[in-house]
């Protein structure tokens, strides 16, 4: 794990090498034992290196053995010895043992058509110093993270947005079109970030650049993969593959764990490890001061002593969850409702003591349907489907009215097609909400970033599609890469560590999407193959239990100990300027318990809030 920095400029870099030192430097954190420099001509190439395989060798930028190409690299190559093999068969021979060599090797002997051979997360800029063009990847599900900056003629990227704003091509200037949709899913979906100028490049999907312009092209997607029916071996086949997914991961150098929550995911990854004959597992849990509902330290517990592993805990009170919001805006970069990132920070802190790599449960639930929205939205959907339109019109007629009440986003559901009323699982503002939250000509002014990214994504699923397929598939390219996975990237870079995801290797998500929406979401089991699959593996306590995640208690701390707190902060804040303070205000005085889409609001502008400080813009 690493971070990289790439600097294209037709007519030359001539006296900026310092710039480029700077910028890569900023990224110390993710690579903290190395670092390296490339200046020539129209280009200018930096890393920061985080040894994990090859500990001696793969120092970057590295060089293919003729000079004609050189490459700086995050992530890892699972499979990069099986690749090895296959070079070496063709006559190529190695000077490391590094999946860096095997990534350039493998450009130079298939082209492009090397990231078919890939089993890994990984984000990457090649520099053809004869063609003069820059070719810059990013992974197939998003794990690794590449931001860039063209003016269309000049360009740069990075695997953060710090560097790209150090070199001086960009103002540092808040993107007023895409504030809408952080609102509302507490995040921004790619490819804009709330950065103007800066931008993300989708999963699966690469760029080249040079003086004649700029190719792109998505290499992978799986919005067109059949499904299929039901097969007797499903569930042995799915184990296997889970085994084999969870072994690749392991592949390593330094010292392994895993992030234990205590729940069926996290937990999954333990059982998996000792399947595939991983000696001694570290495992590492948070929980909270005062314990409550959020707290599954106990189940944690529960599976640590199942596989003997070495356990450690860390406690979590609210005053470290506030003290550490800047921490927060510092490390995500952009604007992030994800309570849980805080935890992850402070867990990974810890357990860099022990290890460098950690293995953790994301993407199960969205590629194996593991929110309870997904029932919700296909039960309106049945019930849409069984009612006359005439009560559809008239329901919407009443809508406005009802839009105080706590039901009131169901109705905004029950009367939209499902390609414009579901927005992501996060989604937390419906349309009836947000005209008593904003300024009125705040959505007028603001375009419609956030409908045209959901409607796109909606546009690429064939007609035959699923309406569980459509839902997996819109989470899996927004909520799950531009939310779950760059907390999971930010939060453990920063302290040094680096994150694997074995539910997202790529053969995973290509079988769940064959299977039948019976195998994933059945009579309101979520995830039933992937809970059959693993039933002789884990405690029965936590192979039922509802889903949690790393669960943060904000919405008990805003309505107790940080309540004065947030409200000195929210009230009549000044980086705030769209939202209606009367209102906002009604809800800092609420008397009592905040309701969950309370406190979700509540920390959205929180962030937000302190986002635009820490960043002054």
């Amino acid at each position: 794990m690493c971070g990289f920095f790439a600097w294209f400029h037709p007519f030359g870099l001539a006296g900026r090498e310092t710039d480029i030192r700077t910028a890569t430097d900023l990224m110390s954190h993710r690579g903290p034992d190395g670092s390296g420099l490339f200046v020539e001509n129209e280009v200018g190439l930096g890393h920061r290196r985080l040894s994990i395989i090859d500990l001696s060798g793969g120092t970057q930028p590295f060089h293919s053995e003729d000079g004609r190409y050189v490459l700086v690299y995050n992530g890892e190559v699972y499979n990069f010895a099986e690749i090895r093999k296959a070079l070496e068969s063709k006559g190529r021979c190695f000077r490391t043992n590094s999946d860096t060599e095997v990534i350039l090797q493998s450009y130079e002997e298939w082209g492009t058509a090397c990231l078919e051979r890939f089993n890994g997360m990984f984000a990457f800029a090649i520099w053809d110093r004869i063609s003069k063009e820059l070719w810059v990847v990013r992974d197939r599900m998003g794990v690794k993270p590449v931001y860039y900056w063209t003016d269309g003629v000049s360009f740069a990227a990075a695997s953060e947005i710090r560097p790209l704003l150090s070199i001086g091509v960009q103002r540092k200037e808040l993107d007023e079109t895409v504030v809408d949709a952080y609102l509302s899913l507490g995040y921004v979906p790619a490819p804009r970030t709330m950065f103007k100028g800066i931008s993300k490049l989708e999963p699966g999907t690469w760029l080249k650049f040079s003086c004649l312009g700029v190719q792109r092209e998505v290499y992978w997607d799986f919005a067109a993969i059949e499904q299929r029916e039901s097969d007797p071996d499903d569930e042995a086949r799915l184990f296997e593959l889970l085994v084999d997914c969870t072994q690749a991961c392991t592949v390593s150098d330094v010292p392994i764990g895993v992030l234990l929550s205590g729940g069926l995911d996290s937990s999954a990854t333990v059982a998996l490890m000792h399947e595939a004959g991983i000696g001694e597992i570290n495992t590492f849990t948070v929980g909270y001061d005062g314990s409550g509902t959020e707290d599954e330290s106990e189940y944690a517990r529960m599976v640590a002593s199942r596989y003997h592993t070495r356990h450690f805990a860390h406690i979590l009170g609210s005053s470290d969850f506030f003290e550490s919001l800047d921490l927060l805006v510092n490390f995500t970069e952009e604007p992030l409702v994800e309570p849980a990132a805080i935890a992850l920070y402070q867990l990974s802190k810890m357990a860099r003591n022990e290890v460098k790599v950690l293995l953790s449960g994301e993407g199960s639930d969205e590629i194996f349907a593991g929110y309870g929205i997904y029932q919700r939205m296909l039960t309106l959907e049945r019930i849409h489907a069984s009612l006359p339109e005439q009560v559809w019109s008239w329901t919407g007629a009443i809508k406005p009215y009802l839009s105080h009440l706590p039901f009131s986003k169901y109705l905004d559901w029950a009367t939209t097609p499902l390609e414009n009323r579901f927005k992501g699982t996060s989604a937390n503002l419906p349309p009836s909400k947000k005209h008593r939250l904003f300024h009125k000509d705040f959505l007028e002014k603001t375009g419609g970033y956030l409908d045209d990214t959901f409607s796109n994504l909606f546009a690429k699923l064939p007609p035959g599609k699923s309406a569980l397929g459509k839902l997996l598939y819109i989470d899996s390219k927004t909520w799950l890469p531009d939310d779950l996975l760059l907390k999971a990237d930010k939060m453990t870079m920063a302290a040094s560590i680096e994150l694997r995801v074995p539910f997202l290797d790529h053969r995973l998500v290509e079988f769940a999407s064959e299977l039948p929406d019976h195998a994933r979401l059945f009579r309101g089991e979520s995830k039933r193959l992937f809970r059959r699959s693993l039933a002789d593996l884990l405690p029965g306590p936590v192979l039922t239990r509802k889903k949690m995640g790393f669960p943060v208690p904000t919405r008990r701390w805003f309505s107790s100990e940080l309540s004065p707190l947030i409200r000195d902060l929210l009230e009549n804040s000044p980086r705030l300027p769209w939202i209606d303070p009367n209102h906002l205000l009604g809800i800092l005085k609420a008397p009592g318990h905040l309701t969950e889409e309370q406190g979700r609001l509540l920390m959205t502008l929180l962030v937000l809030d302190f986002w635009r400080r820490s960043n002054n813009v």
